[in-house]
């Protein structure tokens, strides 16, 4: 069997081009080589399948013997229905990291805007299916955020009330039907999640409807809401809250725990709505999901073990930025591109 020392030192015998090629190679390997064994039907599930044909770039698709449906290692991925290559995908995601608006990615890439528009939000909603999966569990903050309801991008014919200017005062004031109320939690294991739940204030239905995202919490460190007693009381939680009080503003529990993780995410938000000068509210869930999954990436890298010199990259400050982003990349595009 041969080792990863050995592979590794019959590179560093090659020169760069031949490595360069090498790696290139294997993006580009024949889909027939792939064990057929390891997939299953994106769109039922079934393992019953059969090779038909290949498309027109030599990639094999396949029909399934069940829903009788055709499909690739491409479907339900960045990459269907996509003329651009993987480099092209891989440029464009450093730029949503940079928080580019889409007229700066068009130019950049010399494409058209309409184009970059749906290429986010295919984006965003790969990033809406990673943090789909992730249970909250142990020690769990909670609280509700509440954002005005946003109607940019909507047509005029399209317009439930009239047009408003964006920055100026809401019809009503404080918590209302006009504010979006946003469930944000935390855990001890740096498990995020953020949930676009209705309008208006929170409530325990907003609560439950949200129950998926936690298994075997143990206690829910909040504000003193009700509501978030009862969820607690239902996922048999214990609810240590932070108390009030008429003479002071209290911001840690008895035995000295407080929001903070919690209201950092919250910060981001409002952070990254004020830099795209406003989402809407149709959109917000997949902004949210991605915003979430580069704070994920960047608690979970061991920067103890991370050497820039055997990666290859110099360190200025442009890079010490790249690094940063870099690390929500590498991730994501191995899910997506690998993911069957």
């Amino acid at each position: 069997m041969i080792t990863e020392n050995q592979v590794k030192n019959y590179l560093r015998s090659k020169d760069k081009d031949y490595v360069n090629k090498l790696i290139e190679s294997l993006y580009e390997q024949d889909d027939e080589d792939i064990d057929p064994s390891h997939k299953a039907c994106p769109i039922c599930g079934s393992v019953h399948f059969k090779k038909n044909g290949k498309d027109k770039n030599g990639h094999q698709r396949y029909i399934c013997l069940d829903c009788h449906k055709s499909f690739s290692d491409r479907t339900n991925t960045l990459f269907y229905w996509s003329h651009f290559t993987l480099d092209q995908w891989l440029h464009f995601i450093e730029l949503e990291l940079y928080k580019m608006p889409l007229e700066g990615e068009a130019q950049v890439l010399e494409t058209s805007k309409t184009t970059c528009f749906y290429m986010r939000h295919k984006l965003y909603h790969a990033a809406s299916e990673i943090m789909s999966h992730q249970k909250l569990s142990g020690e769990v903050e909670i609280d509700t955020q509440y954002k005005s309801i946003n109607l940019k991008g909507t047509r005029p014919q399209n317009m439930p009330r009239y047009s408003k200017k964006r920055g100026k005062q809401a019809a009503y004031r404080g918590i209302s039907h006009h504010k979006v109320a946003i469930v944000c939690a935390t855990d001890e294991n740096d498990h995020m999640m953020m949930q676009v739940s209705g309008l208006g204030s929170e409530s325990f239905d907003k609560y439950k409807a949200n129950k998926d995202y936690f298994k075997d919490v143990e206690e829910f460190i909040s504000d003193s809401k009700a509501s978030i007693q009862q969820f607690a009381n239902y996922l048999e939680a214990v609810n240590n809250k932070i108390k009030t009080s008429p003479l002071e503003k209290r911001y840690l529990t008895d035995d000295g725990k407080s929001l903070g993780s919690v209201n950092e995410m919250m910060t981001e938000v409002s952070l990254m709505i004020q830099t795209t000068r406003g989402v809407g509210t149709r959109y917000i869930q997949g902004y949210l999901d991605f915003l979430l999954l580069n704070l994920r990436q960047l608690l979970v890298t061991d920067w103890t073990d991370f050497n820039l010199l055997h990666a290859g990259i110099t360190w200025t400050a442009y890079n010490s930025i790249t690094v940063l982003i870099t690390t929500g990349v590498c991730a994501l595009v191995a899910f997506l591109y690998y993911r069957y």
